[in-house]
């Protein structure tokens, strides 16, 4: 219960409070990191940034280079390859993730050099070139001094920079070497060897930064032996202050840098003056707190450069997020007005003219195939009706002619019987002969003109008076009528009817009409 209570208490922190928290805790924690893994799901932004995951076999963390850097850099990543990656991390708060915010990479295969490095390391410390009772003492006023590194190198101009602050007696002495590649060792070897027979008080051996190929010639056992065998005191000053050599833990002194190098083999005029009457510890404690104060203001300077990197670095992603979004913003636009697009021809197609036309003409071609059919029937009825009339006429012939035979035997009998004609009755045959003469002129006239109309219309009615007015009939190979472009298939012989002939064709392309 009192548990409960106290973390009821307890006041709530808003989102952005832990955030914050977080935000501050890591990046104080995790402001210079080295991480060694595999790049993965690599992206080139248009922006220039460079963004992809850095990956082992149980975890991965986003990482990103900015295009600032991308530029500076000797070597990109690449998809599927393992680098070493120098930089730090960084919360986003907007989405409270955190990503590795890179300023340096290089090669895995460093890490086969970092285990050939320990490995020389154990097999020089058993022969003792790193004992430190065989290291021999810095002369405290060298007047001599011998350099071995480059000529053309940024680190001689450093050491040279360095001495000239010294007493104004020192000699210089420089013996040239290569202090890179394969040839280096034993350029080295021979330098420290003609350095030795002009007798300096102390020699530098010195070159600038690199990675730790570059560095690997003072790694070479000749280069160690040379500094253990030579018989003057050696001072290194080999790369920068995380650069470790096989060189460095054999020599008799090892600055941080060349220039480091440099203020150890001879000290500084302000430390000759420490040694002077007490009347220039004055302008010693000046100098002391001037060095103080600059060195402060150089840490602040550093931290207000890590916090202006800091909110570049936010700035940057908020950047490339809004971009992101207007790309997606843009991407469904385009294809809602494509959709548009698409719909309204659509319907500019189906009021195309030509289109239109076409539909008028199948639909004029369907009337045209239900007209003949409609004639076919109608040619079927009348000839039916025609045949019908036919044959009552003919049986109305027949018995109008029984009628006249009878009624020309009964005056015949009447002559034989009474010998005399008589003459009345004459008079009635031959009025009775003209009106059937009269009735078969009419009833044949009548049949003429019936036929005659008959055929007129059934001419007038058939396909090929339909032909002659612009319609043709469409048939397959096998002679069959196609009513609908549903029987057709691409690639397909059509015959077409004309009033005047026929024509043969093979359908290219089918389109259907809703």
């Amino acid at each position: 219960m009192s548990r409960l209570m106290g973390s009821a208490a307890t006041p709530a922190m808003s989102v952005t409070e832990l955030t914050a928290r977080i935000k501050t805790l890591l990046e104080r924690t995790f402001s210079h990191v080295r991480v060694s893994g595999e790049v993965s799901r690599l992206t080139q932004h248009r922006s220039g940034h460079i963004y992809f995951t850095i990956k082992d076999e149980h975890a991965a963390i986003s990482a990103v280079i900015w295009r600032s850097n991308v530029l500076r850099m000797h070597q990109r990543p690449r998809e599927g390859e393992c680098f070493i990656f120098t930089g730090d991390i960084n919360v986003y708060e907007p989405r409270g993730s955190y990503q590795l915010i890179v300023r340096d990479i290089e090669p895995l295969g460093a890490g086969r050099l970092a285990a050939e490095f320990e490995r020389r390391k154990r097999e020089f410390a058993a022969r003792g070139w790193f004992d430190a009772r065989r290291k021999r003492p810095i002369p405290s006023l060298p007047i001599r001094i011998g350099i071995v590194t480059s000529p053309s190198a940024a680190a001689f101009e450093d050491v040279k920079k360095v001495l000239a602050t010294r007493p104004g007696w020192l000699q210089l002495v420089l013996a040239p070497a290569i202090v890179q590649g394969d040839a280096a060792p034993e350029s080295i070897e021979h330098a420290l060897q003609r350095i030795t027979r002009a007798q300096p008080d102390v020699i530098l051996l010195v070159r600038g930064g690199g990675s730790i190929e570059d560095l690997w010639c003072f790694n070479d056992e000749r280069v160690v032996r040379a500094i253990v065998d030579c018989p003057i005191p050696i001072i290194t000053g080999i790369g920068h202050e995380i650069d470790m050599t096989l060189a460095d833990l054999a020599a008799d002194a090892r600055g941080a840098t060349p220039s480091n190098a440099a203020e150890l083999a001879c000290p500084a005029r302000e430390s000759l003056r420490r040694q002077l009457p007490s009347t220039e510890r004055l302008a010693h404690a000046l100098q002391r707190q001037l060095r103080h104060d600059r060195l402060k203001c150089l840490r602040q300077a550093q931290a207000l450069e890590q916090h202006f990197l800091r909110v570049v670095d936010r700035r940057r992603m908020l950047l490339a997020d809004m971009s992101q979004h207007l790309l997606r913003l843009q991407a469904q636009r385009l294809r809602k007005n494509r959709r548009i697009l698409i719909g309204l021809e659509r319907q500019l197609q189906q009021l195309e003219p030509a289109r239109r036309l076409q539909h008028r003409h199948h639909r004029l071609m369907q009337a045209a195939f239900s007209l003949h059919e409609t004639m076919d029937a109608s040619i079927q009825h009348h000839r039916r009706h025609l045949l019908d009339a036919h044959e009552r006429l003919r049986q109305a012939m027949r018995q109008l002619l029984s009628m006249k035979a009878r009624l020309l035997r009964r005056p015949s009998q009447q002559l034989l019987r009474h010998a005399q004609p008589n003459a009345r009755a004459a008079r009635q045959w031959q009025m009775m002969d003209q009106a059937l003469r009269r009735l078969g002129h009419v009833i044949t006239d009548a049949r003429r003109q019936a036929l005659a109309s008959l055929s007129g219309r059934l001419h007038a009615l058939g396909p090929m008076q339909v032909l002659s007015r612009g319609y043709t009939l469409c048939m397959d190979e096998q002679g069959r009528l196609i009513r609908s472009v549903t029987q057709l298939t691409c690639g397909q012989l059509m015959q077409t009817r004309f009033h005047d002939g026929r024509a043969e064709s093979r359908i290219e392309s089918l389109e259907q009409t809703e």
